[in-house]
């Protein structure tokens, strides 16, 4: 996966961000308010129901940024949207007429098969020549 950061990607490795231990929480749904002082991002998922346009919304995280921070996730996230255009093909529009549970089914495409290829893929590059700790590990097919 390709990420950006608001430091510079050769900084001081005691610098860098911890993410082996960070949640990953799923993000379907969200809201977004501001005021002179913060701009607040709510985060959650939605469930659909049977029913036609009726679903359940819930919340899970809320992200308070000051108007610089704002704005510097703001480009961080356009360039990396345009990076992965560029990489796998223009991003679906969401519409008014779209149904979200639709949105949902047709953005996971084949992403259970480029997973797995990535997983190989890391796994291959993290065995060293001649390391054998990878050739006992599942494969990908086994998880």
């Amino acid at each position: 996966m390709n990420q950006g950061s608001v430091a510079d990607r050769d900084a001081d490795p005691a610098m860098r961000a911890e993410t082996s231990r960070a949640p990953a929480s799923y993000v379907n749904y969200f809201e977004l308010g501001q005021n002179p002082f913060e701009f607040l991002i709510d985060l959650g998922q939605y469930y659909p129901s049977g029913n036609e346009g009726v679903g359940a919304i819930a919340i899970h995280t809320r992200l308070v940024l000051t108007p610089p921070y704002a704005k510097m996730l703001s480009e961080l996230l356009a360039r990396s949207v345009h990076e992965h255009e560029r990489e796998n093909g223009p991003v679906a529009q969401i519409g008014q007429e779209s149904c979200p549970f639709d949105i949902v089914l047709s953005s996971i495409g084949d992403f259970e098969e480029r997973a797995r290829a990535l997983r190989a893929a890391r796994t291959r590059s993290d065995a060293a020549p001649g390391d054998d700790a990878g050739r006992n590990s599942p494969s990908s097919n086994d998880r």
